[in-house]
């Protein structure tokens, strides 16, 4: 039977809540893109298993000392003081605040991922369940026998909706490439990784409509291919997946409409009559730099760009354009608006932090790179940092890929590799 185990020469004595904690953390980054109610479960555990396994001190101590840690306190920090001045009830305050717990789990994962061996097993689960779910997906293209034309079609939302799923499986195809290009891993699980890759990248140009997707993967390609510019191997595997997707965009019907939709809604935005993706969009943005005007330094408060956006547009429009929104889609505006220049800031430290954390020194790190550089641009158009199901991934896969082992708690070990044991 071939399974997934440490080299025999590792031996890890840990504690059993440890690896409850470890295990949660994987299962909740799984689940982020699926079951908010999983995902939650898996953060209670993730908390209780770190608490009961007596290692809290030292681990959480040196999560928050690393710079990626300082930086997600720091901006918890803004967005809990932000609520002294926002002018909404305080109820809806805390609600707002608590809507940033997944920056919360953040030193939690970085205090529990620290082994390479927990990071390689969190990236292999994360591509196993978004090969299955590829797999379904172009299951129900064939059971249906038409591919998508939309938003609303199962087998481009089978995951939490169409826009997880497509930076779901950017995600995945890019973690995908990345372990096929690992000299560490046998053969045939390099190939396997690669043909998920491909398997992947085809679904997000033909079945899966979200476009976050495109921008997303494009990016981490990128990233990969810069990265590996002294590897003949990673450069290669991401020039020919970036081709591949490239040729695949071309020719799907989908991609190419939901392309030039989204290019016709925001240059007709003034015109349009009816509210649009992109559209709204516009007025979104047009009217929340106007609020930002007025508060330019601390903005609404946490919890206050509702009730000021609503109250800005009520008597401004007559159409559409009156619908109000708590979310401007736009990560930076959003944080200029709530927080204003003090949140955006942060916001801007806790980005150059991840991308200049180090990490535990290995390859991994560049995981971490790839994909905050991937919800950095696609946070031009969506708020991906906050909202559920792509805020609480990113975090936890900044938090797991950037971990430190601890000195003293975690020894020193390489990766697992794929192994055949008899059995």
């Amino acid at each position: 039977m071939s399974v997934f185990a440490p080299q025999p020469t590792i031996a890890l004595a840990e504690s059993r809540w440890l690896e409850v904690a470890r295990w949660s953390t994987i299962a909740t980054a799984c689940a982020s893109m699926i079951s908010p109610p999983v995902a939650n479960l898996g953060m209670v555990l993730m908390l209780i298993g770190l608490l009961a396994s007596g290692q809290a001190g030292p681990r959480l101590r040196q999560a928050c000392l690393q710079p990626i840690g300082m930086a997600a306190l720091m901006l918890v920090a803004v967005v809990g003081l932000a609520m002294l001045w926002a002018e909404v009830p305080w109820h809806e305050r805390w609600i707002a605040f608590a809507s940033w717990r997944k920056l919360w789990m953040i030193p939690i994962a970085l205090a529990v991922l620290g082994p390479a061996l927990w990071k390689q097993r969190l990236a292999i689960a994360w591509v196993g369940v978004c090969a299955v779910a590829a797999a379904i997906s172009f299951g129900i293209v064939v059971a249906t026998g038409k591919l998508p034309t939309g938003v609303e079609d199962l087998a481009g939302s089978l995951l939490r909706n169409h826009s997880a799923q497509s930076m779901a499986f950017a995600a995945a195809a890019f973690i995908a490439l990345w372990l096929a290009a690992d000299p560490a891993l046998a053969r045939r699980w390099r190939v396997a990784a690669t043909a998920v890759a491909v398997l992947l990248v085809l679904n997000i140009a033909f079945v899966t409509p979200g476009r976050s997707g495109y921008l997303a993967l494009v990016v981490m390609l990128s990233v990969m291919a810069a990265f590996s510019l002294r590897s003949w191997r990673g450069a290669l595997a991401a020039a020919v997946l970036a081709a591949l997707f490239a040729a695949a965009i071309g020719l799907s019907p989908l991609a190419r409409d939901r392309i030039a939709l989204a290019i016709d809604e925001w240059n007709n935005a003034a015109t349009l009559t009816v509210p649009t993706s992109l559209g709204i969009r516009a007025v979104f943005y047009e009217n929340t730099l106007e609020l930002v005007r007025e508060r330019p330094l601390l903005g609404t408060g946490t919890g206050g760009f509702g009730a000021a956006y609503t109250a800005h547009v009520k008597d401004k429009y007559t159409d559409w354009r009156v619908l109000s929104s708590a979310d401007p889609h736009n990560q930076y505006l959003f944080f200029l608006a709530e927080q204003g220049m003090l949140g955006l800031v942060a916001f801007l430290v806790f980005i150059a932090a991840g991308l200049a954390d180090r990490g535990d020194g290995t390859r991994w790190r560049v995981v971490a790179v790839g994909l905050l550089l991937g919800w950095c641009a696609t946070s031009m158009l969506s708020s991906h940092f906050k909202v559920f199901s792509e805020g609480h991934f990113i975090a936890l896969m900044l938090g797991a890929m950037l971990a430190r082992p601890v000195p003293g708690l975690d020894r020193a070990a390489a990766p697992a590799r794929p192994v055949e044991v008899s059995s």
